[in-house]
Order: structure tokens, then C-alpha cells, then sequence
């Protein structure tokens, strides 16, 4: 009797694990279903997260207990258990702590595109212990809370325009004044461009040996179109200086003989 009681508890507490580990991503999606606001779907993810967590466990306890087993116990175990594995992954705990910082302050929200130290891609997700960015090249970098609260992190969808800025090397004997003119008018007609701050051009800097020019152009573009208008004007600005025939700085050596030099 005693051991058809205890598979009869075993097999409720197997029932009861069984319905709270189904039911965690339920709640979690349920919770995340709360994002009424763009900014609001990265703390709703990592709080989602958290309440998952947190229902696994509650199930296991419970699970414990309908076999009999102290929950007190249990739950000072638990707590002695957290303790030791907070000590042995502090760096775990860490981007837990991270991630919660990330969550109230806000640096970034999912969907914009960010650089963090060497890494940089679309912000994809913000879980517990780490987020994720989509890269130009369509790969997943995963990146640790810890590091992310630690390092740099540029946000280029904070506003709603970006600076292009386009430098060209071209040699001295170029008509400087007029290829600038012919670069604005470019940037003019460009149709994606911001008008307002209007494009220009400046001479930006001599080059050291003395045989060039360096022109840069500067425009404003939306922050969703920037790479496309940024190609497109690459393109044109190389159809101009082959149109035009601009040449680009060469480096020149002068070689005399002898009989030049002892020449009076």
C-alpha cells in the first residue's frame, strides 16, 4: 500500500512539474503581449524571462512538497543552493545584473541598430543574461549583459537622421571650387536626402607629400535609408571624377642623371 501511495504522489508531483514547465512560456508570452510601446518590448522580454524562471521553480518546489519532502528545507536549500551558484557564476549573475540596468535605463530598444565595442547589428533581442544583434550580414551575435553595460555602446537609431560624410583624394591640379559645386549639386538631386541640413562640401585637408587634396561631402540622411543613399552616392561621385576626368593623388619621384645636376 505504502509503495502504490508513493508512485500515486510521484506520479502527481511528475503531473504537477509537467504543468508549470508548460505553463512558464505561457505567462511569459502573455507577460511580453503587455509591449504596448516599441520601448517597452525589451523589459517585457526580460521580465518575461524572469517570471518563467521563476514558475519552474515554484513547480519543483511544489512537485517536492506533494512527495512529502519539507518545502522549509527545500527553500533553505534553494536559497543555500542560489547562494553558492551566485559565488560560483558571478560573472553569470553579473549579466543578470545587466541585463536589469539595460531594462531601466534604456540605452537601446529592439529594432535599433547599435555598436557596442567591436560588435554592431540590429538589436533583436534582451534576455536574462545576454542580447542579441542581427549583423548586415544577416549573422546572430550574442552578446553578454556584462559586457554591453561596460563597453560603448552607439546608438544610431537614437535620432532620426545620420551623417554621411564622403572623403575624396584628388590631385592639385583639380578645379577644386567646381567639383564641389558638382558634388552638392549630386547630393541635390539625391531624392532620399534630408534638404534640411542642406549637403556641402569642404577641402578637408592637404595630403602630406604635398600632391593632393582631400574633399569631403557631408549630407544628412534618414537613418532607415542611410546605407542605401551612402552606396548610391559613392556610385555617382566615381561616374563624376571618370566624367569629368578628375585625377586622383599619385606619388611622383623626380630622377635627374648626373650631367643634369652639374649643369649650371
Amino acid at each position: 500500500m505504502k509503495f502504490t501511495a508513493f508512485l500515486i504522489k510521484l506520479g502527481i508531483s511528475v503531473l504537477i512539474i509537467f504543468v508549470f514547465f508548460v505553463l512558464a512560456p505561457k505567462v511569459k508570452r502573455f507577460v511580453m503581449n503587455f509591449d504596448k510601446h516599441p520601448q517597452d518590448q525589451g523589459a517585457m522580454m526580460f521580465l518575461g524571462s524572469i517570471v518563467q524562471i521563476s514558475i519552474q521553480c515554484i513547480g519543483i518546489i511544489v512537485a517536492l512538497g506533494q512527495l512529502g519532502v519539507d518545502t522549509s528545507v527545500i527553500v533553505g536549500a534553494f536559497s543555500a543552493i542560489g547562494l553558492g551558484i551566485s559565488l560560483a557564476l558571478k560573472n553569470n549573475m553579473a549579466n543578470v545584473a545587466g541585463g536589469i540596468q539595460i531594462v531601466l535605463t534604456k540605452p537601446f530598444l529592439i529594432g535599433d541598430y547599435v555598436e557596442i565595442g567591436t560588435y554592431a547589428g540590429t538589436v533583436t533581442s534582451i534576455d536574462t543574461m545576454f542580447m542579441t544583434l542581427l549583423s548586415v550580414n544577416r549573422q546572430e551575435i550574442v552578446v553578454p549583459n556584462a559586457t554591453v553595460i561596460s563597453e560603448v555602446v552607439v546608438n544610431y537609431s537614437k535620432e532620426k537622421s545620420r551623417r554621411i560624410q564622403i572623403v575624396l583624394s584628388v590631385s592639385n591640379t583639380t578645379d577644386v571650387k567646381a567639383f564641389m559645386n558638382d558634388l552638392v549639386q549630386i547630393m541635390n538631386e539625391e531624392a532620399l536626402l534630408l534638404k534640411d541640413p542642406a549637403p556641402y562640401a569642404r577641402v578637408s585637408a592637404f595630403l602630406p607629400n604635398g600632391n593632393g587634396i582631400n574633399i569631403t561631402a557631408f549630407a544628412f540622411a534618414p537613418v532607415e535609408h542611410y546605407w542605401d543613399i551612402l552606396f548610391s552616392l559613392n556610385l555617382k561621385f566615381q561616374q563624376l571624377m571618370q566624367e569629368k576626368q578628375i585625377q586622383q593623388p599619385t606619388d611622383a619621384l623626380s630622377i635627374k642623371s648626373v650631367e643634369d645636376l652639374q649643369k649650371p
